[in-house]
């Protein structure tokens, strides 16, 4: 008979010792795997977003380690808003401009411009031709667009590769299942331009349908575009209707808007916290009840020069020491009550139902004004010409020391103090911080904790093969009778203590990874990282484990951890099988025979 099979009749013979034993062993086994693998993945999806696609992250001032949780991960609730002018300073000319004809500020001008033009020009001038008219137009048009600079682009564009806006604050609950999910009102660029991975060049992929846009032919403003988790947990198909939740679900406060959102599309598998969001169009996150800012200032009008100077300090990037970029703003500005008044308007027909109907229809697709508007969070990718990354690390300072202010000066509109300046951060040195600071010191602990019970575990092994040594020296005294030698007798208690290691290692790997198999939908739901039972813990350098002092061609060389639990539990029964062993090596023959 072999010294396996001899270890195995032992271990058979002391069934209910043996198995608590293993089952002890198991447990410590399956506290490393989960915490490995869970903590891995984890890890692992945390880091590998850290290439985001953007290095320059804008919002409000307050942490910037909650601002990076919120806008990467939306793990936290906003701070607070920043103004949507912001946004604009990272814009090209024809983005700006386009928005900015939006505003209230170009448009009350205009409407003093085409007031005149109606009447046929200024009175008192003497000139009632349409020469004069249009050239009255082209002046008016010509002193808003110096003023508010439409014609030139943000002061950061050149900077600038790449500007995404992020507006939250709402939430998707699934009827069935109340899930709550996070809903971000952004722009088609957030899915076309924005990178998953900046390394692999990788973008966003669209298991169905396709990326909404900003004003539908079909849908107008009022498109959405779901990502994978939230579209397998709530069974969400392309044309279903989506209404979400204003403020936290969990609060009694929130109501939900009465506005529906179609659904587009639905964004393939990423394995990243996009998978886990409703993504909205920003223009119709803006008409949505209660998400339109108030704003302080409603005198556009303003002919006080002097007052107009002292609020509008000097473009530092666009313009030399003390010269006024907006000068023109109350030079040509025009008192309207100086304007003689038209004649009364008739009063409008009573509208049909259906009229009546297809005015609101209408109404939905007029564009909240630039002064009303705000976003959460700015997503920015510098330059591509900057082949050293400084300007990830330049623009942050600037904007923090209060440049990005200058954006407002366009127009009398203010926000209110809390948000008069904006913060930027580098979120890959946010989230290394929150992993030097917080989250290694956990794991390590974690780790050390479950070391701890496997080395328990292993204790038990060696107490209860040692306790079993006085009843066992008549069966190795029979052996040694039998022609057993002294080594085959220490090898057959070596290998019973790495037979209960084993069983115990094997046991609790598959316990393991059948816990992070049940535990996976909570993993995937608060992380965005999804597990299964044949998830192995991530590859490690060999370098790692010790310490460094490996040679770099082996220290550079990946294994999951997990492929080295089981060799190192043998490695742990044998050094705690080599006192038992010994003592039924060192066991009397002659005198354990007689008893």
């Amino acid at each position: 008979m072999n010294v396996f099979k001899i270890a195995w009749r032992s271990i058979q013979h002391r069934g209910f010792g043996s198995l608590l034993t293993i089952v002890s062993m198991a447990l410590g086994v399956m506290m490393v795997v989960a915490v490995l693998t869970i903590h891995g993945l984890v890890d692992q999806s945390f880091k590998s977003n850290n290439s985001f696609g953007y290095n320059v992250l804008i919002g409000a001032r307050g942490g910037g380690l909650q601002l990076t949780l919120n806008s990467v991960y939306y793990l936290s609730k906003p701070v607070e808003n920043i103004p949507y002018e912001y946004y604009l300073a990272f814009c090209d000319a024809e983005t700006r401009g386009s928005d900015l004809k939006k505003s209230i500020a170009y448009n009350t001008k205009q409407h003093v411009a085409d007031s005149i033009s109606l009447m046929g020009g200024p009175s008192g001038l003497g000139v009632g031709s349409e020469i004069a008219t249009a050239l009255m137009s082209d002046a008016f048009e010509h002193q808003q667009n110096s003023a508010m600079k439409i014609l030139k682009p943000g002061i950061y564009k050149k900077y600038t590769h790449m500007v995404v806006p992020l507006c939250q604050g709402d939430y998707y609950v699934d009827p069935e299942t109340n899930a709550q999910f996070r809903c971000v009102g952004t722009t088609p660029n957030f899915f076309t331009d924005l990178l998953l991975d900046i390394d692999a060049d990788e973008k966003f992929k669209f298991a169905q349908g396709r990326c909404f846009v900003e004003d539908s032919p079909e849908h107008g403003f009022f498109e959405c575009v779901v990502g994978a988790l939230v579209a397998k947990r709530c069974d969400i198909k392309l044309g279903d209707k989506l209404q979400a939740t204003h403020g936290d679900p969990n609060d009694s406060a929130a109501h939900i808007h009465e506005q529906d959102y179609t659904v587009v599309g639905i964004v393939e598998k990423t394995g990243t916290p996009h998978d886990k969001v409703v993504f909205l169009n920003m223009e119709g996150f803006y008409l949505m009840e209660d998400h339109s800012k108030n704003m302080e200032d409603d005198s556009i009008l303003n002919t006080d020069d002097d007052e107009l100077e002292s609020e509008t300090p000097v473009d530092e990037f666009d313009a030399p020491m003390g010269e006024s970029t907006h000068e023109n703003l109350a030079a040509g500005a025009i008192n309207q009550e100086s304007l003689p008044n038209p004649a009364e308007p008739e009063p409008e027909p009573e509208l049909t139902e259906e009229e009546e109907f297809a005015r609101k229809e209408n109404a939905t697709r007029i564009p909240l004004p630039v002064e009303q508007r705000e976003v959460t969070s700015l997503l920015v990718r510098t330059s591509l010409e900057d082949e050293f990354g400084t300007l990830g690390l330049y623009l942050p300072a600037q904007i923090n020391e209060g440049f990005l202010n200058k954006t407002l000066n366009w127009t009398p509109y203010r926000p209110e103090q809390s948000q008069e300046a904006a913060q930027a951060v580098n979120p890959v040195m946010e989230v290394a911080s929150l992993f030097e600071t917080f989250v290694n010191p956990i794991r390590w602990l974690l780790l050390a904790l479950t070391a701890m019970i496997c080395v328990v575990s292993a204790l038990s092994i060696l107490v209860g093969i040692y306790n079993s040594m006085s009843q066992r020296q008549s069966e190795i005294a029979v052996m040694r009778a039998l022609g057993a030698s002294r080594g085959k007798v220490m090898t057959i208690m070596l290998c019973e203590s790495v037979m209960l290691a084993l069983l115990g290692g094997i046991l609790g790997w598959v316990a393991g990874h059948g816990l992070n198999a049940a535990l996976s939908p909570l993993i995937e739901n608060k992380t965005g990282v999804s597990t299964s039972f044949f998830e192995f813990a991530p590859s490690v350098p060999f370098n790692a484990f010790f310490l460094g002092t490996l040679p770099e061609s082996l220290g550079s060389i990946g294994v999951s951890p997990e492929l080295l639990l089981i060799p190192s539990l043998m490695l742990l029964a044998v050094l705690v099988g080599i006192y038992p062993a010994i003592s039924a090596y060192k066991t009397d023959v002659s005198g354990s025979l007689g008893k």
